[in-house]
């Protein structure tokens, strides 16, 4: 199983195209309800271009035949967030393990860096069964600020925990660059400005490279290439692809114009897992539409945005949390009003 951990970048330009992505950028990217699709492919071979600036990287005609998608969650709210201390950043997905179904839930934590410290694994096929994926230290995704010509090294290593015992130890050597910079054109014809990161990484002898495309609006293809030290532009040999669009907080906007700011009661309610909730906007506001438990504790970030007058209507799925009555707090400009809601397993 590839375990693609995913961005939403706003990226910042200069007049030599220079990008810029910081820590509240990362932060943005992994707000608590966000998701996106993940499309995954094997092939053979992937043109990856050139490095420098100035790029037209062609993606048009990228495909899939395996997708799933990616929650971001607060890893606190999570089953196992006791594995993993520290982390401030989750996702979750549903999604296939060594050929079985399985539950994945990966832990990251943000500060100057992003790291990745690993994940845990559930399966139907193993029911009771706990596998853990844990990096020490943890995984440096991001070296923040992150830049053209970025680059940073790091070693660690990686353990596999089945019902929390070791069963493996892999040690891990990485070297990343940020080697380019232009436009990539994505399935069904949005193009993106985008950085070029190239990762070659050491795993107990054997190296694996990799090349990602990462776009401001968080649309990313990451490739992995067949040769240990492949050609660093045109069509090198590749084993498999991951590619996605921008990540999605499912908001629809309804026809009609509201006259006054209301917060309407979601339905259906009680709900199991997901519900809709609907809001009006007397003018342009910005919108924050949160989700918190009977202690008070933030669960989920519905809504986080910039909004023009209107009715929305916001899809709030609460796959990973238990039964019991949630707090739904709309605030838009001054406008500050909450509903109750029971979520029934």
């Amino acid at each position: 199983m590839k375990i693609t951990i995913l961005f939403l970048f706003c990226f910042i330009f200069t007049a030599f195209a220079q990008i810029q992505i910081t820590p509240t950028d990362v932060s943005n990217a992994f707000a608590v309800g966000n998701s996106v699709t993940i499309n995954s492919m094997d092939i053979t071979s992937f043109d990856i271009g050139s490095a420098g600036g100035g790029n037209n990287w062609n993606f048009s005609g990228l495909q899939s035949t395996e997708t799933y998608d990616l929650m971001c969650v607060d890893p606190v709210s999570t089953p196992y967030a006791n594995e993993f201390p520290g982390a401030n950043l989750g996702t979750y997905a549903s999604e296939n393990y060594q050929g079985n179904p399985a539950e994945v839930w990966s832990y990251l934590n943000l500060g100057s860096t992003l790291g990745n410290m690993g994940q845990a694994i559930t399966s139907g096929s193993f029911p009771g069964d706990l596998i853990t994926s844990k990096n020490n230290p943890a995984a440096i995704e991001l070296q923040l600020p992150l830049m053209y010509n970025s680059t940073w090294s790091q070693s660690y290593t990686s353990t596999i925990y089945y019902n929390g015992t070791p069963i493996t130890t892999t040690n891990i050597s990485k070297n990343i660059v940020v080697d380019g910079w232009g436009t990539m054109t994505m399935p069904g014809g949005a193009s993106f400005d985008a950085l070029r990161i190239r990762e070659s990484s050491t795993e107990n002898g054997n190296t694996f490279v990799e090349y990602s495309f990462l776009a401001k609006n968080g649309a990313n293809v990451t490739v992995e290439a067949s040769d240990p030290n492949p050609p660093n532009s045109g069509v090198i040999n590749a084993d498999w692809y991951d590619w996605n669009l921008s990540f999605t907080t499912d908001v629809e906007q309804l026809s009609g114009l509201p006259s006054d700011f209301s917060l309407s009661q979601n339905y259906p309610n009680p709900f199991n897992p997901t519900t809709k909730i609907e809001y009006s906007i007397l003018e342009q506001s910005f919108v924050q539409l949160k989700v918190y438990d009977v202690l008070g504790n933030e669960v989920a970030t519905v809504v986080n945005q910039e909004q023009n007058a209107g009715t929305y209507r916001a899809d709030f799925n609460a796959e990973n949390l238990a039964s019991g009555l949630y707090i739904a707090k709309l605030q838009a400009g001054n406008y500050t009003k909450s509903i109750k809601m029971t979520l029934l397993r």
